[in-house]
């Protein structure tokens, strides 16, 4: 960003004066070598000497800024672009050094001009505009998928905008319901089951026929291992989405921890006629098949996880229940391949 060049041809075209090409020559050996100090004390004397020359201003603003004295920095890069407003790097610099100074309003203007999207993401989010933020930030994430300052600024962006909606839903007259339905799905998250119970039973009081809500009730009964509760809630939840696949799914899961196979074969076969390639279902379904004792239709899902899935847990879960599969029916050599795949995916997981 630093414009030293501009600077010298400025000098050199305004005048052969011996101090300002001596200053010139200091402060860039200066800079060159890590003296900010000296570098500082050249480029200061120099816009001292001469004072409309807006590259004098604008070195000395890039030397306080590659310093991080953002606060110094901005005064002379005012100058500078008071001077000439098409000094591009000048406002770069003059948009980031205000936003890390704090004054994000008076930066966006400077790094709008400069077309820096991401920090103008941030300042957006900074004077409350986390809508505008939002769409900068998801802008330049595309650019640099793996930034870890693009993506936290990102989930605060989402954060925020959450808030602003959920307290629009608060101030609702009829809101109540979907209110307790959040704060139940927040206090999960949390970890705070008894509080996020309470919650999602005051949605129910407030609209019996809320969907999702006997779901979330049922995922924390079967969390704790009740699943006499979960098989109720799940089955509640079954009644209000007939369609939804994963509340068969889960709904299986809970009547085969519960030993009842042909009921869960049932859920589970459903669950699957639903969503063909979910790869919970694929396993569980699976293994039901198995204790039904049909093997062959068993292996099939087994096989249809690991085309799905790549590496992941459930695709260890697979081979696992392959390998043990092949030996209770003899297949020695199946057997073996499935444990060295096995093997080879969990010694992957340790490197």
């Amino acid at each position: 960003m630093s414009p030293v060049p501009l600077l010298l041809l400025l000098l050199f075209a305004q005048s052969g004066n011996p101090e300002l090409s001596q200053l010139v020559e200091t402060g860039m050996k200066a800079k060159a070598a890590g003296d900010f100090e000296g570098a500082i004390r050249a480029f200061r004397r120099l816009s001292e000497l001469a004072p409309e020359l807006a590259a004098a201003h604008a070195n000395l603003g890039a030397v306080y800024f590659e310093r991080r004295d953002y606060s110094a920095a901005i005064g002379p890069l005012q100058r500078a672009l008071s001077l000439r407003p098409d000094l591009i790097g000048s406002e770069a610099m003059l948009g980031t050094a205000l936003l890390a100074t704090g004054d994000a309003s008076a930066a966006i203007a400077h790094l709008e001009k400069a077309g820096i999207g991401d920090l103008v993401g941030v300042a957006l989010l900074e004077v409350g505009r986390p809508r505008e933020a939002l769409d900068r930030l998801e802008a330049a994430l595309l650019q640099h998928p793996g930034d870890p300052d693009l993506l936290y600024y990102l989930s605060q962006a989402h954060g925020r905008l959450a808030k602003s909606v959920f307290d629009r839903l608060r101030a609702q007259p009829g809101g109540t319901a979907r209110t307790e339905q959040m704060l139940g799905e927040a206090t999960v998250a949390l970890g705070q089951r008894e509080e996020a119970e309470k919650h999602f039973a005051a949605a129910l009081a407030a609209r019996g026929d809320l969907r999702g809500v006997h779901f979330a009730l049922g995922e924390l009964a079967l969390t704790a291992g009740d699943y006499s509760r979960a098989e109720t809630e799940f089955r509640a939840e079954a009644v209000r989405s007939p369609a939804h696949a994963a509340t068969a799914y889960k709904l299986g899961l809970v009547l085969m921890n519960r030993g009842e196979t042909a009921k869960a074969l049932a859920e589970l076969t459903r669950a699957e006629k639903l969503a063909s390639d979910m790869p919970e279902t694929l396993l569980e379904l699976g293994k039901a098949l198995v204790l039904a004792g049909d093997g062959v239709a068993g292996e099939k899902r087994f096989r249809r996880v690991l085309e799905v899935e790549d590496g992941s847990s459930l695709a260890e879960a697979a081979h696992l229940q392959l390998m043990q599969l092949y030996r209770k029916t003899g297949r020695g050599a199946d057997a073996e391949r499935e444990r060295i795949a096995l093997q080879r995916l969990r010694s992957r997981e340790t490197r």
